[in-house]
């Protein structure tokens, strides 16, 4: 398959998939001008834009690259992790800021009610 239907079957853009293939993450047969996919290109590009919307960069991805369609599953899963403390540490500190935010809120609320009560 061409560029034109990997990108119809994983949802990634031509210029997102010439993009995997200039960091190596995937490497194509060229047959003349054109790039020639099979399918397990088109699970690792999934893969990919799978690992990107759960926070790991492609920088990432190259580190834990090994093979020509495989990742190091094991620094994966280390890597999950961390993503996930991360991800509870953000949720820790974004609930320590809307408590602030109502505090203030609450106390804003208090000096509006004082204030109408001069008129």
């Amino acid at each position: 398959m061409y560029i034109g239907e990997l990108s119809q079957r994983t949802g990634a853009t031509p210029r997102a998939i010439r993009l995997y293939e200039s960091l190596n993450l995937i490497q194509v047969v060229r047959k003349g001008n054109y790039r020639v996919y099979e399918a397990a290109h088109v699970e690792f590009v999934q893969l990919i834009k799978e690992a990107q919307s759960l926070g790991i960069s492609l920088a990432e991805l190259q580190v834990l690259k090994q093979g020509d369609n495989d990742l190091n599953w094991s620094g994966v899963n280390a890597l999950l992790i961390t993503k996930k403390e991360q991800s509870e540490e953000s949720i820790l500190k974004l609930n320590l800021h809307i408590s602030r935010l109502e505090r203030y809120q609450a106390l804003i609320a208090d000096c509006v009610k004082i204030d109408a009560t001069h008129y």
